[in-house]
This record gives structure tokens, C-alpha cells and sequence, in this order.
């Protein structure tokens, strides 16, 4: 026979009440004449006696303990990490962008100024919205160059607005102009002035994360060789947008600080919201950097990212 088997009938009382009934304490103790002292003892004896088992079902295909470890060591307002093994960039440009089209379906909020860049993970994202919510879309930089038109910032900008319903402010210009008085004409040409002129106010920035070491960054194999060979002379390891970022996290001065049409390192770093998206092995370090130096707000990343992240010092 059982050890203490009234116990056990009121702890199994008790649970059924509160656990499937959603009575609260007090109205238990009402209903078996106990106190709300004796109710909360017996719902501890019933989850330690095994009465009671609580299951938590993961959410999916999400690793939530390794989320919320990268979220913490990288003070993060949110990270996403799809669970599975160590898999290399290639084969998580859709799992990510189906991922990011779900969060930002999500978090976004009516009359939101949104920023996008560029990219094959955004690409992605682009392809797996349904329904955004009514944010206005502005495009984060001109065209790197040798983009596919799948990848190009003025194309995505399009396919988020037709999800949101809202305005989009395209920039139809190149990333950069060697010629600095051609590129003072273009920032003041009218669309791309209306576009640059709603840098200050965005709200949320989604951003693809380029990787330089190795070199799996759209900005980096648009650069031209000289611009290239002078970042990496400068420990440059990411991009985040049109920013140059080095393995500590600093910020590395580029040519497009002067001859780019694009969101500056100093516009970036004040929007409130921005959501980085990268994952790979190959971008482990790259996605370390930009932690590091605190360029992004959320991270959704895969599960081998974050496994190195976490044993990162």
C-alpha cells in the first residue's frame, strides 16, 4: 500500500483542480476546507510524489536553451537559433528567411518604418511572407554591385511593401560613384533624396550579416579590388548593411562613408530595432563580430552558429 495515502488522494484532488480545472488556490481551499497554505504544499508534493508531470514542448524546430544562452552572453533583445547540426551557409538561406518572415510578421507594428538591404537570406525572407503588418518599406542602400535581381535591395523593398500594404521608398541608384560630384547630384536626385531623407526614422532595420573571412558578403565580392584588399589590410571580418566591421566589433572607415548611397554607420547605430540574419558555419566569426560590437538588436541564427558562439570567449 501507499505511504501516506491521504496525502496523496488530496495532493491528487488538489492538482486535478488547479492544474486542469484552473481553479485558483483560494477557491480550492474554499471548495476542501484547507487552508491556501496546505493547497500550494500539496501541489509541491504532487509534482515531487510524480502525480503531476509537466512536459514543455519545444517549440519546433527552434533550440530555445541555446537562444537564450546567445541572448544573454550578447546582452540581445531576442535571438532565434533553428535546431540541428553544425550546416554550412548554403543550406540555411530558406529555413532562416522563412524564420525572419515569421518573426517580423510577428513583431512588426502598423505604421513602422521598415529598412531592408540586401542579400540571399533576404531574398529568402522576401519569398516567404504571407501578410506583414502595415509598415512602409525603405531601401537601406543602393545596388551592390553583381547582385542577382532576386537579391536586389530595389526588388525586395517591393516585395515587402506588397506583403504590408504600405509605401515603399525604393533608391534607384548603384551602392557607390567613384566621381564625387556625380554623387552629390544623385543624393539629390528626388528619389533617391526621398529615400535617404527617411534614414532617421526607421524603426526596424532587417539586415543580412556578410561574412568577409571567409568572404561570403554580397559587399564584399561588389567591392572593387583595391577597396577590398585595403578592409581586409584592416582586420575587417563583417558587414552589417553598408558598415565595415573589424573582429573586435569596431567600426573600420570605408569609401563608402563618402562616395556610397547608403545608410551611414552613425544612422545605423541609432535605430532602435535592428535584426540581424545569417547562419553557417562559414559565418560564425563574422556573426561574432557584429555581437561583439553590439550592431544588432535580435539574431536569428541556426544552431551551429550558436554552439560557437556559446564557446566563444
Amino acid at each position: 500500500m501507499p505511504r501516506r495515502p491521504l496525502q496523496k488522494l488530496q495532493a491528487s484532488l488538489v492538482a486535478r483542480r488547479f492544474y486542469i480545472q484552473q481553479h485558483t488556490k483560494s477557491q480550492i481551499a474554499d471548495e476542501l476546507g484547507i487552508s491556501r497554505f496546505k493547497v500550494a504544499r500539496l501541489l509541491d508534493t504532487a509534482l515531487a510524489e510524480g502525480i503531476v508531470r509537466i512536459e514543455i514542448s519545444d517549440q519546433g524546430d527552434l533550440d530555445t536553451e541555446l537562444a537564450e544562452k546567445v541572448r544573454h552572453k550578447f546582452g540581445l533583445n531576442a535571438a532565434l537559433v533553428l535546431d540541428g547540426p553544425d550546416v554550412h551557409a548554403g543550406d540555411l538561406f530558406e529555413p532562416l528567411g522563412l524564420l525572419a518572415a515569421d518573426f517580423l510578421e510577428e513583431s512588426l507594428i502598423d505604421g513602422q518604418l521598415l529598412g531592408i538591404s540586401w542579400g540571399r537570406t533576404l531574398s529568402a525572407t522576401a519569398k516567404a511572407l504571407t501578410k506583414l503588418p502595415k509598415v512602409d518599406v525603405v531601401q537601406a542602400g543602393g545596388s551592390p554591385a553583381g547582385l542577382d535581381l532576386s537579391q536586389n535591395p530595389t526588388e525586395l523593398v517591393h516585395r515587402f511593401t506588397r506583403a504590408s500594404g504600405g509605401t515603399a521608398y525604393p533608391l534607384f541608384g548603384p551602392m557607390w560613384v567613384d566621381d564625387s560630384e556625380l554623387i552629390a547630384r544623385l543624393r539629390n536626385e528626388t528619389s533617391i533624396a526621398n529615400a535617404m531623407s527617411r534614414y532617421d526614422k526607421i524603426d526596424v532595420l532587417a539586415v543580412g550579416i556578410g561574412s568577409w573571412r571567409p568572404q561570403e558578403s554580397c559587399l564584399s565580392s561588389g567591392f572593387p579590388d583595391d577597396w577590398r584588399r585595403d578592409a581586409l589590410k584592416k582586420n575587417v571580418f563583417a558587414d552589417v548593411c553598408a558598415t565595415l566591421i573589424a573582429e573586435d566589433g569596431a567600426p573600420v572607415p570605408s569609401p563608402l562613408e563618402h562616395t556610397g548611397l547608403c545608410l551611414s554607420t552613425e544612422q545605423l547605430r541609432k535605430i532602435p530595432e535592428r535584426i540581424g540574419i545569417g547562419g553557417g558555419l562559414e559565418k560564425a566569426d563574422a556573426i561574432r563580430a557584429v555581437l561583439k560590437g553590439k550592431w544588432i538588436t535580435t539574431l536569428i541564427t541556426d544552431a551551429g552558429v550558436a554552439r560557437k558562439l556559446i564557446e566563444s570567449k
